[in-house]
């Protein structure tokens, strides 16, 4: 359980806004988030109900001298990036993340403490200045040390800090004073360092000073997760686990920004006690601000409101002149940095107001840097003075309660008047003045530039009297090349004239890599482009002695990075070049083969009669010569087997001689007759019967 500071839970608009931000804490269910069980106000003021962490926070383990891997600070990396961006798109900002915030459980995995504590201290509390530092100044952003409006990436910065410690040993830009170490940072460059090997461009980009151009959580944990998956498992963590009891009887993280506790006990034990009723009418309270009290005691202007309890101090207070005898109602005391850390566990620190004269080096409390007006205890710089706030007049009743406390009746009817006149014109002079900065020097509405071109922005910055900044460039999806992506100041807000709005313009969708295509046929080679965000054209297909038909000869571009949605043209092959027969004349069929092969054709011997070609000479070729083929086809050589054979038909003795030449002409034989003129009777032909002879064969007949 953690339960507010006695000094806070006085604040009226603190306790309104911590409630609400405890509603918002308790709706984050998340497992690197720590879990809110419950909330509530009794007694002893406002508390909170935490799952127990026994593994301690990474601030405890850094202490102990303990340096982390490049796997193990990874994983942690990307636990907390992964609560943030859960947290982020829920518009919950943390404002706090350092080591102290970033604890374990028994397993080792980590958990975000303390959401919203810090924003409801930046909100709530309305004496502080505009642009006051909130959470631990190690780990603030440049954005948090120049008091500009703060989003997500805040949180990215602060968590880049802390990785980097936890691999170096080492917090960046740390400097003698805490004004030296939040300005050092100030659009500077995250210095390298040997031991944060492949984790480095990650923390750099996550650690840029411009928050436009630096990575949101999402990113970060995108990036941590591709890097986790090519690192080897990192060695469980050597977590210090603690009991109950033991974590009960523990004092809280202590962060180096922050005087020591030990000294802090001792300065609580060393400080004078607190001012009693008996203390002059109109002299401070030590370690009191000058503040309007809340409403509630401007309320009860009859009696006199006591002075608020002493803060820890290790110095007594400068004394108020002796004029001042009019006593005022004091306001509670501002927290000091441990109002909510210390043995109540919160964290969030709260900056102070500056006090209307600087005190001598023997005056100031203790933990107070004299020289840049900056508390030690708190981690963070003093807030500039304002305009004080008129104090109600409050009439003291005397230890009877009938006479008023003064030196004579006159003097009590002139100082309240004289007091109540002053209040007024402090009054209409700080009227006057808000006004002024509201409507003059703050008139100046903020456009809203998103997705208009970078022309029209200059424009519209320009009509709105601001001045336009291109921060950085980004590639984008959504946005336009050429369009603004977002923008530093948001829309509708009030700013003074000539206020700078930077901008982080689209370079429009990030360029990708040509896949190959090689061995691809067309319908891969389209699913391929299609997957890397490319358009495809097929260009007429080519002949190609190498490539198979159908299969991707060649695409242009071919290599590298191109923009998203380049049309890849692509060749595709037909196949080798076709083949021309050609003429193999009509000698022998070796020397016809060979001119087929040599065309890479293969030859085919077939065989045919032929009356004009002797036997065992090429005929031609089938597909005739001068027909195109293609390669590898097998093409017919046709050899002469001579002329056709017929059978000589059977004659027998005593035929008559025309029934003999007819036969002889059916079977395409030709007849060549002997004998005297005018015979009709065969006598024999020359020619055996049956025999096989080439068809137009003469055979001699012979008559009588």
């Amino acid at each position: 359980m953690k339960v507010l500071h006695p000094m806070l839970a006085d604040d009226a608009a603190f306790l309104r806004r911590f409630m609400a931000e405890a509603r918002l804490a308790a709706s984050l269910d998340h497992p690197h988030v720590m879990r809110v069980f419950d909330w509530g106000e009794e007694q002893s003021g406002p508390f909170l109900v935490l799952e127990f962490l026994g593994g301690g926070s990474l601030r405890s383990l850094l202490d102990s001298g303990v340096r982390l891997s490049t796997e193990q600070v990874a994983y942690i990396g990307l636990e907390a990036a992964s609560g943030l961006a859960y947290a982020h798109r829920r518009g919950i900002v943390h404002r706090d993340i350092k080591p102290g915030n970033l604890l374990f459980d028994d397993e080792g995995h980590l958990r975000i403490a303390d959401f919203g504590v810090a924003r409801a201290l930046a909100e709530a509390a309305l004496t502080e200045p505009r642009g006051a530092i909130f959470g631990t100044a190690r780990y603030a952003s440049p954005e948090q040390a120049e008091g500009r409006p703060l989003d997500d990436r805040t949180d990215v910065y602060s968590l880049a800090l802390v990785l980097y410690e936890a691999l170096t040993g080492r917090v960046p830009f740390t400097s003698d004073t805490v004004s030296a170490t939040l300005m050092a940072r100030v659009g500077a460059i995250l210095p390298p360092a040997r031991e944060l090997g492949p984790l480095a461009p990650v923390i750099a980009q996550a650690a840029i000073a411009e928050p436009l151009a630096r990575l949101d959580a999402n990113a970060l944990v995108v990036d941590l997760d591709v890097l986790c998956r090519e690192l080897p498992t990192p060695r469980p963590l050597p977590l210090q686990r603690l009991r109950l009891e033991d974590f009960l009887a523990a004092m809280p993280d202590r962060d180096p920004t922050d005087v020591d506790p030990a000294a802090r006990r001792a300065a609580r034990r060393q400080a004078p006690p607190a001012p009693t009723p008996s203390a002059q009418p109109g002299e401070p309270v030590a370690g009191a601000r000058a503040e309007a009290p809340p409403a509630s005691a401007q309320a009860a202007r009859t009696r006199a409101v006591p002075a608020a309890p002493a803060a820890p101090a290790a110095a007594p207070s400068v004394a108020a002149p002796p004029a001042a005898k009019t006593p005022v109602a004091s306001s509670p005391a501002a927290p000091p940095a441990a109002a909510l850390g210390g043995a109540t566990g919160a964290t969030a620190a709260v900056a102070g107001t500056a006090p209307p004269m600087t005190p001598s080096p023997a005056e100031a409390p203790a933990g107070t840097d004299v020289a840049s007006g900056q508390s030690g205890a708190s981690g963070m710089p003093a807030a500039l003075p304002r305009l004080p706030a008129a104090p109600p007049v409050v009439e003291a009743s005397g230890p009877a309660g009938d006479e008023p406390v003064g030196h004579g009746r006159r003097r009590r009817r002139r100082w309240p008047k004289v007091v109540a006149i002053v209040a007024v014109v402090l009054v209409l002079a700080a009227g006057g003045a808000a006004a002024y900065i509201r409507f003059d020097v703050y008139g100046h509405n903020v456009p809203h530039l998103d997705n208009l071109s970078l022309t029209r922005a200059e424009h519209e910055t320009k009509l709105a009297g601001l001045r336009l900044r291109v921060a950085s460039r980004r590639y984008s999806l959504a946005v336009p090349k050429g369009a603004v992506i977002s923008q530093s100041l948001r829309p509708g807000a009030l700013e003074k004239s000539g206020t700078v709005l930077s901008v982080v313009v689209s370079e429009g969708p990030a360029p990708v890599e040509v896949p190959s295509l090689k061995n691809d046929t067309s319908s891969s080679a389209r699913a391929a482009l299609a997957a890397a965000h490319l358009k495809v054209h097929f260009a007429d297909a080519q002949y190609s002695e190498t490539v198979p038909t159908g299969k991707v000869i060649s695409w242009t571009p071919n290599s590298g990075l191109q923009p998203r949605g380049t049309v890849v043209t692509v060749v595709t092959s037909k196949g080798p070049h076709p083949r021309t027969i050609p003429d193999v004349g009509h000698g022998s069929y070796a020397a016809a083969a060979s001119a087929l092969q040599a065309l890479q054709l293969v030859p085919k011997e077939t065989f045919e009669n032929s009356t004009t070609w002797a036997k065992g000479l090429v005929i031609g070729t089938s597909p005739v010569a001068g027909q195109s083929v293609p390669r590898g086809d097998v093409v017919d050589v046709v050899v002469s087997l001579g002329p056709p054979l017929t059978t000589v038909p059977h004659v027998y003795f005593g035929e008559s001689l025309t029934s003999v030449l007819a036969a002889l002409k059916a079977d395409q034989l030709v007849a060549q007759v002997y004998g005297p003129p005018g015979a009709t009777i065969v006598l024999y032909i020359s020619d055996s019967a049956g025999e096989k002879v080439p068809i137009g064969s003469t055979v001699y007949v012979y008559t009588f």
